[in-house]
């Protein structure tokens, strides 16, 4: 058995949500098994629930390249999928449920908050005893018979606590933490259809497919490659541990790329020290690939790869 057929084995189908055009990963366990064991990297597009009014870390969902898309689906690691019912208005059944689960939450905040105050209080509760002692041996000072014997007895540790905690106010409801689901909490209840992928249909998506597919399965990781004028970033390792080795960009005929593209698009790589890969088909349809880089004032062919 190989490994593509021990890794389908081992995990499940990973269902992909495709909306308006784009494809997703929706949680959080998904996007791992994708990343872990396909090397899949994906870009990462959601707000964060703690702090949406930032852009510089981002969160769920993923959403993915089309490369990656018919990579899943072709090595049968993955499935595209859509849900009809989300894309009709919530039935009124559907409401009083959201209701229930926003008020559930809210009683579970109420005591979690109580506890925790409860615990604070024992905490603090010597020093609570020892300033409640000091004012009312003050008073029997100032005012003598004001404050009885018996009554600085009564000012126990347990009778200090039992006191503070009826004292506790219940959590007011606009104090109360709001969860913002990434995934849809109620997905188990929706009929998931299976979608038809048509990408890569044109000949420049078709190129682009061959030169990510023959990247991956060279054990590369793949991302998007825009930001340095680039079809794809191609990393030795995960990203988050590496840097890109090289930018590729895709051709339909190597030979006729203009000179100024190629030394432009070479320079970028040489400034961000990385090599600029030139990717064509073959006349049998195989990959190939010329590396460039930008050496003392000239550009200089390396071997191909």
């Amino acid at each position: 058995m190989d490994i593509e057929a021990e890794l389908h084995e081992s995990h499940s189908c990973v269902k992909l949500t495709v909306t308006h055009g784009r494809v997703h990963v929706w949680n959080a366990k998904d996007a791992d098994v994708i990343r872990r064991n396909y090397r899949i990297v994906g870009n990462l597009v959601g707000a964060l629930p703690r702090n949406p009014h930032q852009v510089q870390v981002l969160g769920l969902p993923l959403q993915l390249m089309p490369e990656e898309v018919t990579l899943l689906i072709e090595k049968g690691f993955a499935k595209l999928v859509e849900y009809e019912e989300m894309r009709k208005e919530p039935a009124s059944e559907l409401k009083e449920i959201f209701n229930d689960c926003r008020e559930c939450c809210y009683e579970e905040q109420v005591v979690a908050a109580a506890a925790q105050r409860k615990q604070e209080i024992e905490l603090i509760a010597d020093k609570i005893v020892a300033g409640k002692r000091k004012k009312l041996e003050k008073r029997m000072k100032s005012t003598p018979g004001s404050v009885t014997e018996a009554e600085l007895n009564e000012l126990t540790h347990e009778k200090v606590i039992e006191e503070e905690c009826k004292k506790i106010q219940r959590l007011p409801e606009h104090l109360q933490v709001c969860e913002i689901f990434v995934e849809n909490p109620l997905i188990k209840r929706l009929i998931p259809k299976e979608v038809r992928w048509s990408f890569p249909s044109s000949d420049t998506e078709k190129l682009r497919y061959a030169v990510f597919k023959d990247m991956w399965e060279r054990d590369y990781y793949l991302t998007n490659g825009i930001k340095f004028g680039g079809d794809f970033l191609v990393y030795p390792g995960d990203p988050v541990l590496f840097h890109a080795k090289f930018i590729v960009k895709c051709v339909e005929d190597i030979d006729q790329v203009n000179t100024l593209d190629l030394v432009t698009w070479s320079r970028i790589g040489t400034s961000t020290k990385k090599t600029l890969v030139v990717a064509s088909l073959g006349p049998k349809r195989e990959v190939e690939y010329k590396s460039y880089q930008w050496v003392e004032g000239e550009n200089y062919l390396n071997e191909e790869i």
